[in-house]
């Protein structure tokens, strides 16, 4: 009779793991794999060319931009509000992994806020882009640019 509790308890532990990887693993995985596409594409995207600039006195200038360049400022506006939409999709859906992931310093409902303000600034040079980019970086605890002394 004991060999068919060990069975029962074999199975019934085997589920647990399956139900501990699948509700809590999986979405905590998905995470750090949306958050190192956030980083990649950052630094990917991090000399893509506004077309304006925002003056501190909050006049803005027309840049002149080439076709090519006006493309892939479109381009990656639309890769990272694409981001935002699956960082916040996460951050609505995953409570107990963002419950997690909120312990190790990551705020993936700021972090999708701060990608739809990168992605709507992206356009204009100037403070409000740079602080959309620093919004970012605290929300996901990461630098596309790092000093060397």
């Amino acid at each position: 009779m004991s060999g068919v509790w060990n069975s029962i308890a074999v199975f019934a532990l085997g589920g647990f793991g399956w139900l501990v990887a699948h509700f809590v693993g999986q979405p905590f995985r998905q995470f750090y794999n949306l958050r190192g596409e956030v980083i990649h594409r950052s630094v990917l995207y991090d000399n893509v060319s506004a077309l304006q600039k925002e003056f501190p006195d909050g006049s803005v200038e027309r840049v002149d931009q080439s076709d090519d360049e006006i493309k892939r400022l479109r381009e990656t506006q639309d890769v990272f509000r694409d981001l935002a939409a699956r960082m916040r999709a996460f951050a609505l859906n995953e409570q107990f992994s963002v419950w997690l992931v909120k312990k190790f310093g990551y705020d993936p409902m700021e972090a999708s806020a701060a990608l739809l303000r990168v992605s709507n600034t992206l356009h204009t040079y100037g403070n409000t882009r740079a602080d959309a980019k620093k919004a970012l970086e605290q929300a996901l605890d990461f630098r596309t640019v790092t000093t060397t002394r």
